[in-house]
């Protein structure tokens, strides 16, 4: 086998990975949505931030109930329904945050003025007026003039959100690969994406070969905003642009050897019927389902790669 062989393999594998990549991130996106995981991820971190057992703490209600959190709460005519946004700001945060602290309705002149409140607040967990008392310490600490205090207060609680919910997408993120799994084996399945079959007849066909280089090269050239230097998630969005010509590139990958064949569905990878072709078309599933688990924005910057590696270089 040749490199221009090899390179079309290649190429057509880490196509066919990328349609799939973008497929399970859009049915995860779906789930996410209708299931709120974001907003019900987010409130449980807030809870465990503020020392509370559960979400349906009177605390937390209060949180939720300030009108600068409902009002970013978009997703939900109903809000009396929903968890609630799926994204807060810091400065949010620590705005609706300290507008609850406080026994008093007036506003505070000093930081002494708030942690009074603070000690004086019975809805406020123990555990949470220690960490609000070592939050003004370092206030105090970095702000070095009185008048200074409270804005630094502000900053601290800020930064006190936001090093919590870097744990908490860490957490996020580790679960949702159990998820992607899930999908990439379910989507891997019905569509019958069999690696290894995949590999065998892209080795053997000289014109799938070619319509996989076309299509490739339109996928990279289409979705240029990918080249500059994101992180996974804003990649992850950018890339999303596919889904609106996903119908065509299924077209065009359609002579792709992947799917069933209804009317015989065993014909392809398992004939004859015998326990290696059996093993092969399992390893082969399971080759596909941990290749779709790495996400779309890995493949589509491995796809462009090589694919600007082989245009700039020797044309075959």
């Amino acid at each position: 086998m040749n490199l221009p062989t090899v390179l079309n393999i290649v190429i057509g594998l880490m196509l066919t990975y990328l349609v799939c990549s973008v497929v399970s991130s859009q049915v995860q996106e779906l789930i996410a949505t209708v299931l709120e995981w974001r907003a019900k991820h987010l409130k449980d971190g807030i809870t465990y931030l503020f020392g509370e057992s559960s979400s349906n703490d009177p605390l937390i209600s209060k949180f939720y109930n300030n009108p600068l959190i409902q009002g970013l709460n978009h997703k939900s005519n109903n809000q009396s329904s929903s968890e609630g946004p799926s994204y807060i700001s810091a400065s949010a945060f620590s705005t609706a945050f300290m507008d609850i602290i406080k026994t008093g309705k007036g506003m505070h002149k000093t930081l002494d003025d708030l942690m009074n409140d603070v000690e004086n607040n019975q809805e406020l967990t123990d555990s949470l007026k220690k960490s609000l008392s070592f939050l003004s310490h370092k206030a105090k600490s970095q702000a070095g003039d009185a008048s200074k205090e409270l804005s630094q207060m502000n900053t601290e609680v800020e930064n006190w959100f936001n090093s919590s919910m870097e744990r908490l997408s860490g957490v996020y993120r580790r679960n949702s690969k159990g998820v992607t799994l899930i999908i990439a084996l379910v989507i891997t399945i019905v569509g019958n994406v069999d690696t290894i079959y995949l590999v065998n007849n892209l080795s053997k066909e000289r014109a799938l070969q070619t319509t996989i280089d076309r299509v490739a090269n339109q996928v990279v050239s289409s979705n240029s905003c990918l080249q500059i230097d994101q992180d996974d998630t804003k990649k992850a969005e950018c890339l999303y642009g596919i889904i609106s010509d996903l119908n065509q590139t299924f077209t065009n990958l359609s002579s792709l050897p992947f799917g069933w064949d209804l009317s015989h569905p065993f014909q392809k990878q398992l004939s004859p019927f015998n326990l290696s072709n059996a093993m092969k078309i399992i390893v082969g599933w399971l080759i596909t389902v941990l290749a779709i688990s790495l996400g779309a924005p890995f493949w589509f910057d491995l796809l462009s790669t090589v694919i600007n590696m082989r245009n700039t270089g020797k044309k075959y």
